[in-house]
């Protein structure tokens, strides 16, 4: 995750400096937004990495709380006209103040056309720019289908300007993490093994 990594360093120090200017008094660019998409496989890290960014993201004092809220579709789009946007309204709510990450974003937009996903879009944007100050928004799931998905609605592209790509572990790297794995276990791998 070299990447992702270095995007999570970078963000770190921008903000630092941010801060830093603002005890000084100097002018400090508030029009960036800190939403994010994660882009990649099952299994790359994404939901490890935004719990990650909210700690890193509180411990620096950009949201109020140390708190992660996890959900998809299912906690975001009602079955009945009208309750999408409270269910997703409530769900922003609690994140309020945090981060709402919400996993296989994509299938927002998979429903069909008398599918209530679309309400959910439409919502969640309105209240990221209601709740600019107080909420990170990290929309994550397979690449293709978030460039997908970043289509279906036009305001969503220029609402998440951190995009960061997940690449799949090399067996080098998984190696690593299993020996890393093994090792916190007691175990050592023979050659053979």
């Amino acid at each position: 995750l070299e990447e992702v990594k270095q995007f999570v360093r970078s963000l770190y120090a921008r903000l630092r400096i941010q801060n830093e200017r603002k005890k000084m008094g100097l002018p400090v660019d508030s029009t960036h937004t800190l939403h994010m998409i994660f882009k990649g496989n099952p299994g790359t890290g994404k939901t490890m990495v935004a719990r990650i960014i909210a700690d890193v993201l509180y411990h620096i004092g950009v949201i109020r709380k140390a708190k992660l809220v996890e959900t998809d579709r299912a906690g975001l789009v009602a079955g009945y006209v009208g309750q999408t946007a409270l269910k997703t309204t409530e769900k922003v709510q609690e994140a309020l103040d945090g981060v709402l990450f919400i996993d296989e974003a994509y299938a927002l937009s998979q429903g069909g056309p008398n599918d209530f996903g679309k309400e959910a879009i439409d919502t969640l944007v309105k209240l990221m720019d209601d709740y600019r100050d107080r909420l990170v928004v990290i929309l994550a799931g397979y690449s293709g289908d978030m460039d997908d998905f970043l289509k279906t609605n036009p305001c969503l592209k220029s609402r998440f300007p951190n995009i960061i790509e997940f690449a799949d572990y090399t067996p080098d790297e998984l190696m690593q993490i299993a020996e890393s794995f093994y090792r916190q276990k007691g175990y050592v791998l023979s050659e053979a093994a």
